[in-house]
């Protein structure tokens, strides 16, 4: 005979296993919060790709528009780190919406800024260079945010793993921005007009930026006391040394980007298609991304300065034979190849600076980081645009080559710092 708690035990059914991977990631925001982050992004993505080709098409040579895109780097260099610790200090919900409302109008004066006024072309003057300084300095940092929710809210002893997936979906939809933001400024500008995009920027910063500041999950975007700072994940203090190399190994992956968005819009004006460069520059965000995506697979055996060392010393000899295409077709197969040993670079550095800084001062550590990646890419905007007007996209290759070498030497001190890391 069957006791009643015989059959009350078998027909209960078992507890449901917690989900993991990705579907671990959805369970905790919600599908609408992947949309919405993607999207906030997208007027960063699109800020130096749409006031170059803005700027292109009113100017007489290429070193203004790549100067201003530098300037707008430059912008997002010196803004992005003071966004980072006014999150830490009074919550990401108010710095968000005052940047969106400063973003909207730094566009509308570079739109009017950057228009020929005066009957000649457009040249490098006050107005223009104040108003690219001030949307960089101002646009939302969503990016960044987003990763500071990620690393408070998994905080558990076994959420390494998970913490890296999420890094690395966020690279990947960084990727993915840096994609879809110069292909949409690449097409709307060939259908509509060069000023078109940075018109659909501001728009999209009025409707996506405040729908991710009043996303639920901005609870773990808000002010955390230092003394609670060392608990779950972090450490007790930010590593002045570590943080040194990371800014230095994101600048030099700055300039691989900004090296080639101002090259490939050379080397399609070259090749009779311009307009198109957007395009070419966006094939190896693809790559990039998906390589991001990975490293949550890789062996937990590699560890961070060994990923950093094993795909830099992949990057420098596909940068250098960069040289070598003719057609678009043979330069979208080398953007492709250069762009997938640079996402796992990034994933390295974030989760390596998610490791060593206290979660109380996350916001400036993940702004300072991206910051140095924006400001890399103004340089490289600006070099890569120099060589390019004097000698042509082979010669401004050179740069993208050399800040690859810069990657590796940075990846080598990173090895060195780690190992000095394991005997202290």
């Amino acid at each position: 005979m069957t006791s009643p708690n015989a059959s009350i035990s078998h027909a209960t059914p078992p507890p449901s296993a917690e989900p993991t991977g990705f579907a671990r990631l959805i369970s905790l925001v919600g599908w609408p919060y992947v949309v919405i982050s993607a999207l906030a992004r997208l007027p960063q993505s699109m800020l130096t790709i749409g006031a170059l080709t803005y700027v292109a098409a009113g100017a007489a040579d290429f070193t203004t528009p790549g100067a201003v895109a530098a300037i707008a780097g430059v912008g997002v260099g010196l803004g992005a780190p003071i966004m980072g610790g006014a999150s830490d200090r009074w919550g990401q919900r108010p710095v968000l919406l005052a940047s969106t409302v400063a973003y909207v109008a730094a566009l509308a004066g570079l739109l009017w800024a950057g228009s020929p006024r005066g009957g000649g072309p457009v040249t490098l003057d006050a107005p223009l260079i104040g108003f690219a300084l001030l949307a960089g300095m101002v646009v939302p940092q969503v990016g960044p945010m987003t990763r500071v929710r990620w690393i408070r809210r998994l905080t558990g002893p076994h959420d390494r793993a998970t913490i890296d997936l999420a890094l690395g979906y966020e690279s990947t939809i960084d990727e993915m921005g840096y994609v879809f933001g110069p292909a949409l400024v690449g097409i709307v500008a060939a259908a509509a007009g060069a000023p078109l995009p940075l018109v659909i920027a501001a728009v999209l910063a009025m409707i996506a930026v405040p729908a991710f500041a009043f996303d639920r999950s901005s609870r773990s975007g808000v002010p955390v006391r230092h003394e609670a700072s060392g608990a779950g994940v972090g450490a007790a203090r930010m590593s002045p040394g570590f943080m040194a190399i990371g800014v230095a190994g994101m600048l030099a992956i700055g300039a691989v980007f900004g090296s080639l968005a101002t090259t490939m819009t050379v080397f399609a004006d070259e090749t009779g298609h311009p307009g198109t460069g957007g395009l070419l520059y966006g094939a190896m965000g693809i790559t990039s991304g998906l390589g991001a995506l990975s490293v949550s697979r890789w062996p937990a055996r590699w560890g961070a300065a060994f990923r950093w060392l094993l795909c830099a010393a992949v990057a420098v000899p596909v940068s250098a034979l960069l040289v070598l295409p003719t057609s678009l077709w043979q330069m979208v197969i080398g953007m492709l190849a250069i762009g997938a040993p640079i996402g796992p670079i990034m994933v390295t550095v974030f989760a390596a600076a998610g490791q060593r800084t206290p979660i109380a001062r996350l916001g400036l550590a993940m702004t300072l980081l991206s910051a140095s990646v924006t400001l890399g890419t103004s340089v490289g905007n600006l070099l890569g645009g120099a060589v390019a007007d004097v000698s042509g996209h082979r010669a401004a290759l050179s740069v993208t080559a050399v800040a690859s070498v810069a990657v590796l030497l940075v990846g080598l001190v990173f090895a060195a710092y780690v190992r000095r890391e394991r005997r202290a």
